[in-house]
């Protein structure tokens, strides 16, 4: 009997599994070429069938000990989500992200970052050579990128930078995979997660199946290609099956978003040759087929995934998407059984059974796929240039915004609000590279040039279409400032919170609930335990100019230090502000870009995710913290500290704007102070003007850039056409104008500049009663607010600077 037929046999027997008897046939082949050159015929065979049948026993047994895994995993999945005091629903929920009710739970959003933050730490210095400006990457990193996928394959390019930088990339795999295996998930001989292959659907649909074939059969001849994987046999496929193989491959790619199932078993059908030819056949086929020359993009992507895929493992378990099926008729059981209240209570609205599902599919990457490609491209590229347009005085609103979640994060913490403000002084003072280094190597913080291209904020995953569309909305983010300055108050909180963990380290637990109580009860919240914080308060302290850091590198115990980098993460998530998988769920409705209530969710909560995070964060604590007496003083606390921001930031814009300050005597101007600063944020933006004569009504700033785009074209469309073609007067020209304005791109402190030097000048071109409707702007400002311009509409210079004086009076 031939070694073939034995591990057939022993799969039919049940004795091993396809994959490992693939594992098994492949090791055979190839040990028998290796003995072959030392041995002869017959001695090769044989030691080629020990190395196999050693293979499948070492197999068997983890086979046996990875299915342990999903048990105990799917038991303590279980047992956290049925015994949570909140009810089954919530228990799930706080194990796939942050609790509504700051229980402190291990879920998987954390976990993820926190291992996103190894892992970008690992490769970051690669990602300072490779770091886009505002305009994107030079001529010469997409050139460097090309080596470092040549190095990656084994391929030698005289690059020290590039050899360096693959070498890394390598470490972060082996790492990656090494505890992914760890936690009992199953690699199938096929799977890699050193390079992905992260074909696009919009590429590959450009092309017809017949010439996707014949350029993946080119490559297979040209011996870039190795072989190919039937999925079918999980095995390589034959020759005479290549064109059903490359066939059935573009349908599965057409149908499933591309690059997000990356470690779908579709996704690697694949396998490159190494070497030179590998290399250029890989960077061939991504041209035409994949991410073209966003090779940076990619991989930084593919760390993400990575750590997504790792935390899921060991959150929920190695068969992760298994155990969410097994658990969703426990949650509808526990829905059926809800009281009249329980269904009408609010919260509902952030944790219900519907929402354990999307939240997954976020968190999985389901719900960034693109079904729809068609649709995808033209109401992403609304949203994309919405955020561009309107999006202005983002990061007028933010500074205020998030100086006031930080401190109030910080106080709750225990941790001296001076000691924030001063971090955050001296971190704009020196440009803080040194601390930026630091908060990488102490797994806190993704290396900055990683964090600045891929971190989540408000609005930004929610850009899409086109390219150019999203690189204009991305642009416009960064041009202003935004991103920089989220990545600072990120690093400087989570830097300053181990530096006040490392001041309080004398005190064991018990003297610390007596020396800074709030600072006792996070390690309570996280749970932290005596024995725990002693282990982690004996740790070396780092030092950076006198300044002590707990060293969560330095603690030993990976889990435990995990454990308290979560706990940071998660009062970060207080301080800045930015959506987790839960509120992103509600903002994708769960579902992939292009389908018609996937598009439907995204267009109505563009520029809503900061009042659900808000919601779910700062609302729910300040209702379910502490006793009666302490929720109404947080609540009062935090609603004067967001008015008092609120008004900070609409001040600042009237100035900005070209206006005078408003009179803050006027109790409207705190209404809209406190709509604009609690939980409203940019979004009080648009609702303060939907309730001013902004031009559009409140039912196109609620309702999303769709609605908002058919309002404009009506508005043109319907009346003035028809007036213009019969010589009647038309303010169609005047619209005209508004509406360009409404959708330019810019920034605060363009805004002005080309409203007055370029826009009102177009207008006296083309309105004839240009000078009525300067007259009327200037009018009704006064009128509303009391206010007047110190840069009037239509002139080219303003006439005087803004009187300060006027927010003082009556």
């Amino acid at each position: 009997m031939s070694i073939a037929e034995c591990i057939a046999k022993l799969v039919s027997a049940g004795r091993i599994s396809k994959e490992i008897a693939a594992e098994a046939s492949a090791l055979y082949e190839r040990s028998k070429g290796e003995f072959a050159e030392h041995m002869g015929p017959a001695q090769a065979e044989a030691a080629a069938g020990l190395a196999a049948a050693r293979a499948m026993e070492a197999g068997a047994k983890k086979l046996k000990t990875d299915a342990a895994k999903q048990a105990l995993g799917w038991a303590n999945f279980e047992k956290v989500a049925l015994e949570h005091p909140d009810g089954p629903i919530a228990g799930v929920l706080d194990q796939l992200t942050a609790s509504l009710r700051s229980r402190g739970t291990r879920n998987v959003d954390t976990v993820r970052e926190d291992l996103w933050n190894r892992l970008a730490s690992m490769f970051g210095e690669a990602m300072t050579h490779y770091a886009p400006g505002i305009l994107g990457v030079s001529q010469e990193q997409i050139a460097s990128a090309r080596r470092l996928v040549h190095e990656i394959f084994g391929a030698a390019t005289g690059d020290a930078k590039a050899a360096g930088f693959a070498k890394a990339w390598r470490d972060v795999g082996d790492y990656a995979e090494g505890r992914a295996r760890a936690a009992g998930r199953n690699f199938e001989p096929n799977e890699t997660w050193r390079l992905p292959q992260p074909w696009q659907s919009e590429q590959v649909r450009k092309v017809p199946a017949s010439e996707f074939v014949r350029d993946f059969q080119t490559e297979i001849e040209n011996g870039g290609i190795a072989r190919l994987w039937d999925r079918e046999t999980g095995r390589p496929a034959a020759g005479e099956r290549y064109a059903f193989i490359l066939d059935r491959a573009y349908k599965d790619i057409i149908s499933s978003g591309g690059s997000t199932g990356v470690f779908a078993r579709e996704m690697r059908t694949f396998e490159f040759a190494p070497g030179e030819t590998g290399a250029e056949s890989w960077l061939r086929l991504q041209r035409k087929y994949g991410v073209g020359d966003n090779i940076i993009g990619m991989l930084t992507g593919h760390l993400n995934r990575m750590a997504t895929e790792i935390a899921l493992s060991e959150v929920i378990a190695p068969n992760h998407r298994a155990a969410i099926a097994a658990i969703m008729p426990r949650l509808r059981l526990a829905e059926a059984q809800l009281g009249t209240l329980g269904r009408l209570n609010p919260t509902r609205l952030l944790e219900s059974r519907a929402l354990v599902q999307k939240t997954y599919d976020v968190l999985t990457g389901r719900a960034n796929a693109i079904e729809g490609p068609l649709i995808a491209g033209i109401l992403g590229g609304l949203r994309s240039i919405n955020t561009a347009a309107q999006l202005k005085g983002a990061i007028i609103s933010s500074v205020p915004g998030d100086s006031v979640t930080a401190l109030l994060a910080a106080q709750h913490n225990g941790m001296p609000v001076g000691r924030l403000i001063a971090g955050v002084t001296r971190e704009l003072g020196r440009g803080g590279e040194e601390s930026r280094s630091l908060a990488a190597r102490l797994y806190l913080t993704a290396h900055s040039a990683m964090e600045y291209g891929h971190g989540y904020r408000f609005f930004q995953d929610q850009i899409a279409g086109p390219a150019q569309l999203r690189w204009l909305g991305t642009m416009m983010i960064r041009a202003q400032g935004l991103q920089a300055w989220t990545e600072l108050i990120k690093r400087v909180f989570s830097m300053e919170f181990l530096g006040h963990l490392a001041d309080h380290a004398q005190h064991d637990l018990a003297a610390l609930r007596e020396v800074n109580r709030p600072l006792a009860d996070f390690l309570d919240r996280y749970q932290i335990t005596p024995e725990e914080w002693d282990h982690i308060r004996a740790t070396a302290p780092a030092e950076v100019e006198g300044a002590r850091f707990l060293d969560t590198d330095a603690i030993g115990d990976q889990r435990l230090a995990e454990k308290l980098r979560t706990g940071i993460i998660q009062e970060r998530r207080y301080a800045m502000l930015e959506p987790d998988a839960r509120v992103r769920a509600i903002t994708t409705g769960g579902l992939p870009q292009g389908t018609f209530l996937g598009e439907i969710a995204r267009n109505l909560f563009l520029f809503k995710s900061f009042s659900l995070t808000m919601a779910a964060t700062w609302l729910m604590r300040i209702a379910t913290s502490g006793p009666l007496e302490s929720r109404i003083w947080n609540a009062t606390v935090f609603t004067l500290y967001g008015a008092l921001a609120g008004a900070l930031a609409m001040q600042a814009k009237n100035i900005i704007y070209g206006k005078d300050p408003e009179s803050m005597a006027k109790p409207d101007f705190w209404a809209r102070a406190f709509l604009q600063g609690n939980g409203l944020g940019i979004y009080g933006d648009l609702i303060n003007s939907a309730f001013s004569r902004s031009g559009r009504s409140p039912v196109a700033d609620f309702g999303g850039p769709v609605v908002g785009v058919a309002e404009d074209v009506t508005r043109l469309t319907s009346g003035q056409l028809r007036r213009l073609y019969s010589g009647q007067d038309s303010t169609f020209g005047g619209e005209l104008v508004r509406t360009l304005k409404r959708y330019t791109p810019g920034t605060y402190y363009t805004k002005l500049a080309v409203d007055r030097l370029m826009f009102d000048q177009l207008q006296t071109l083309v309105d004839r009663d240009y000078r009525g409707s300067f007259r009327r702007m200037e009018q009704h400002l006064k009128r509303e607010n009391g206010q007047q311009f110190w840069w009037r509409p239509g002139e080219t210079a303003p006439s005087r600077p803004p009187a300060i004086g006027a927010a003082l009076r009556k």
